[in-house]
């Protein structure tokens, strides 16, 4: 997950984070088992409330699917610069500051990575990838602020808020 080497600074050099499997994946598949129950039962009885039912199951999992899937890195930081899913990379030249916001909801963390830009995001954005059109509309751990603000769920994410705030905040005011 790091990678670091005795010379440099303490903190990582390289970190990745996917989305926390535990967190979504009740929620996908009581919605994939959800939908074939409705299809199974409910078609006999009311074909088109089923059906209907059924659909919105199966959207409700296709929306949570990033949780499930392994392949994807939802967040990376490198020496280039803040990598997130379906965004872009941000390059530290960028990035102004970064920020830990922290809310409790009944005693339980959600943390928030607060990156603000030096310019718009739209132009800060380099390598943006092209997604499909069911993969745009599935969940992002990141949403845009304002033109110059992104925050970032860690809450949804397998790693630490802190581990990724060490690793943002040893390249961030680096000389580039």
């Amino acid at each position: 997950m790091t990678d670091a080497t005795p010379g440099q600074s303490t903190g990582p050099d390289f970190l990745t984070a996917q989305y926390s499997k535990e967190k979504g994946e009740s929620i996908v598949y009581s919605g994939v088992l959800a939908a074939g129950a409705l299809i199974l039962f409910g078609v006999p009885r009311a074909p088109v409330l089923a059906i209907l039912a059924a659909l919105v199951a199966l959207a409700v999992a296709m929306y949570h699917w990033p949780y499930v899937t392994r392949e994807r890195k939802a967040l990376g930081v490198t020496p280039a610069g803040i990598y997130l899913d379906r965004l872009g990379l941000l390059p530290w030249n960028a990035i102004s500051d970064v920020q830990i916001v922290n809310r409790y909801v009944r005693m339980i963390r959600n943390a928030e990575l607060r990156i603000s830009l030096r310019r718009p995001l739209e132009t800060a954005v380099e390598n943006a990838p092209v997604t499909g059109i069911v993969r745009r509309y599935m969940y992002r751990c990141w949403t845009k602020l304002s033109p110059q603000e992104i925050s970032v769920k860690l809450s949804t994410l397998d790693a630490k808020p802190e581990a990724v705030e060490a690793a943002v905040r040893q390249h961030l005011h680096r000389p580039v």
